[in-house]
């Protein structure tokens, strides 16, 4: 691949790979130097990359390992400070958090292979197949997290919408 051939594959997957790692991570500098760190790694790799293959796929393929990666090192480091400090924790009244904040709060709350699936089906607008590729899944395995996180959001929801009515 050359330099303007990759050029012009980062631009074209920069906002996708932003997008999904943002909803892995839930930060925006973390998030920003996670996709620096892939596009770095894929100009490295540049000259083995085929332009014909699903590059996208590997992208996005690439951007998730990362931020699991990410989550891993974050997840060590807050069991770190637990057993050495004392840490508030704030609770937030959800009364006060309109209603896209709630539904991101909802979604984030999901077990992790929902919330990608449903970011990556709902929110990308991938289709199965490539979600497939990207979480190495089977389609049926993403067909069915997506129904589940789905149906959860929507039983959290419906909930919400007869407490207000009631």
């Amino acid at each position: 691949m050359t330099n303007d051939e990759f050029e012009n594959l980062i631009i074209q997957q920069k906002n996708k790979l932003y997008r999904f790692a943002f909803s892995i991570l839930r930060n925006r500098e973390e998030t920003e130097d996670a996709v620096q760190d892939i596009v770095l790694k894929l100009w490295k790799m540049r000259m083995s990359l085929e332009i014909n293959k699903n590059v996208e796929s590997f992208c996005m393929n690439a951007i998730k390992n990362h931020c699991f990666d990410v989550l891993r090192k974050e997840k060590q480091r807050v069991i770190y400070q637990s057993t050495n400090s004392f840490t508030k924790s704030e609770n937030t009244e959800i009364e006060n958090i309109d209603l896209v904040e709630k539904v991101k709060q909802e979604l984030h709350r999901l077990p992790t292979q929902q919330r990608i699936a449903i970011e990556l089906k709902d929110f990308q607008g991938l289709e199965y197949e490539e979600i497939s590729e990207i979480t190495e899944q089977s389609i049926n395995t993403i067909r069915a997290n997506v129904s589940r996180g789905r149906k959860r959001l929507f039983e959290i929801f419906k909930e919400e919408l007869k407490d207000a009515k009631g």
